[in-house]
């Protein structure tokens, strides 16, 4: 055999092999991620979704100045998608999610795909992986919400800007680094489109790119800058013109912002314990090992860890606006499993095999119990619970009502939203004391009702029902129903 026949040979086998493992790698996503798609009831969120679709592309009248009249026109990227999934797949709960369910598999496979020179296929593969099974990723690419939109276009942003500084063969790319600059460039703007956050993504890929171009002692051309400095210019003046009068007093008055502690253990949370402890792991390696791609994750990790810490301090923050930044930290995880394989397969492939498989399961837990409940309460149970019982001159309240009304269609009317906290009890004792009956839905969470609404339920209500299944993980996902009656409300109270 020639010598130019046994490089073909191998050059063939080594494309064959990425090839299976993308394919592999495909599956997997997409089973998770289509699997029960269309069984759980619609989230909060969800109908938010579907009322901002509605709004934005079939003029459902709404004031200008609603937050759901903005939000769409914030990041029309995510909610063009949706809008074309719904005219797509249909309009029942699969149909609506079958986009974020198709975003969250491509997004496995271009982390993988876009990784697999840069980093080495061990490192490449792991970070796929732990995404793929990452409860958190799972969750979102199953949720009709802009998440999942602007973590495929964030990822591909960080993921193009790493290949902007591999150059395997040592030879001259100019053309190839400004094309990727380019492309780099449009995804942070995409990005942004799609989760208006992501106006920070540019700010850290120059930052990771100049960190790995320094230490990978590389010189890039003045294009490539040229491009980011373009990108950076469109972004201010989108930002500047278009954003900011959008976005003024946004969320103001809000009582469900997270603290920074709350926000830091949260986003462990999010990627689960061992995952972090890895990311740890990988990052001490990283800076042992220093080169142009461990310079350039490393300076995403820390962008995750940023976004993490001081995002509470400067706004009304929830713990999921950082989940379009969590690929440093996967990337640093993946890295610590492909270092440890490597050491391994030294002495043992099996052993090397079996660490790479089963380090990879560390969340399957948490992801059994996703599978439970979908990670969302079940307000069509609810609403068909409440439509068997129901007498006329009935009434409802709940925390969820828009989403009640949702599933009602019409029935079960008049609905009344409900405060969450203590002020809730003078809206119960109000609503209570109208005459007929009225019904209760209200959802539940580990941390439970607040002492002074649990009180007056237990004295003034009958609890009729409960929904939602038991999760493996101890946290829950349901809805308890109430009936009262004016007659045990002036009982309860004389």
């Amino acid at each position: 055999m020639s010598l130019e026949t046994a490089i073909g040979r191998n050059h063939l086998s080594k494309h064959g092999n990425l090839l299976i493992s993308a394919i592999c790698l495909a599956v997997l996503a997409a089973v998770l991620r289509f699997h029960s798609l269309g069984v759980w009831a619609y989230s909060g969120d969800e109908s938010a979704t579907l009322t901002e679709e509605r709004i934005m592309f079939h003029a459902q009248p709404v004031p200008d100045g609603d937050q759901a009249y903005r939000l769409p026109r914030l990041i029309p990227v995510s909610y063009l998608l949706f809008h074309a999934g719904h005219t797509l797949f249909g309009s029942d709960e699969r149909g609506f999610r079958t986009m974020s369910a198709l975003l969250g598999t491509l997004c496995v496979m271009l982390t993988f795909l876009l990784l697999d020179g840069p980093m080495g296929r061990p490192t490449a593969l792991a970070t796929a992986l732990l995404m793929a099974l990452m409860p958190q990723h799972v969750a979102h690419s199953q949720e009709a919400r802009f998440y999942v939109v602007a973590a495929l276009f964030g990822s591909a942003c960080l993921l193009v800007g790493a290949r902007l500084l591999w150059n395997p063969g040592g030879r001259s790319m100019h053309r190839a680094e400004i094309y990727r600059a380019m492309l780099a460039g449009a995804l942070a703007c995409a990005a942004t489109l799609s989760h208006t956050l992501l106006l920070i993504m540019l700010p850290l890929l120059c930052t990771a790119v100049a960190a790995g171009a320094r230490t990978g002692h590389r010189t890039l051309p003045r294009a490539v800058w040229g491009m980011f400095a373009a990108a950076a210019l469109l972004l201010a003046a989108f930002a500047i013109f278009y954003v900011r009068p959008l976005v003024h007093d946004w969320n103001q008055g809000a009582d469900w912002g997270y603290s920074t502690l709350h926000s830091v253990l949260g986003s462990i949370v999010m990627i689960g314990w061992p995952v972090a402890l890895l990311a740890a792991v990988g990052a001490l390696l990283m800076l042992r090992d220093p080169s142009a791609q461990n310079a350039y994750w490393l300076v995403c990790l820390l962008g995750w860890l940023a976004a993490t810490i001081l995002l509470p301090l400067i706004m009304v923050y929830h713990v999921e606006y950082s989940f379009p930044f969590v690929l440093g930290a996967l990337v640093a995880a993946g890295y610590a499993i492909a270092v440890i394989y490597r050491l391994l397969l030294a002495r043992s492939a099996l052993a090397a095999g079996a660490w790479l498989g089963t380090i990879c399961l560390v969340n399957v837990p948490a992801l059994a119990s996703h599978f439970v409940d979908g990670s969302r309460i079940d307000e069509r149970g609810a609403v068909q619970y409440v439509r068997e019982h129901w007498q006329s001159g009935d009434r409802v309240t709940g925390y969820a009502v828009s989403l009640f009304r949702l599933y009602a269609k019409g029935c079960c009317a008049p609905s009344f939203p409900l405060s969450r906290g203590p002020q809730s009890v003078a809206e119960l004792k109000r609503l209570g004391s109208a005459g007929g009956r009225l019904w209760i839905v209200l959802d539940r969470s580990r941390a439970g009702l607040d002492p002074a609404t649990q009180r007056w339920l237990f004295d003034c209500s009958v609890h009729k029902f409960s929904i939602g299944g038991r999760r493996y993980d101890e946290a829950e996902y349901a809805v308890d129903i109430y009936l009262v009656t004016t007659r045990v409300v002036a009982d309860c109270e004389a």
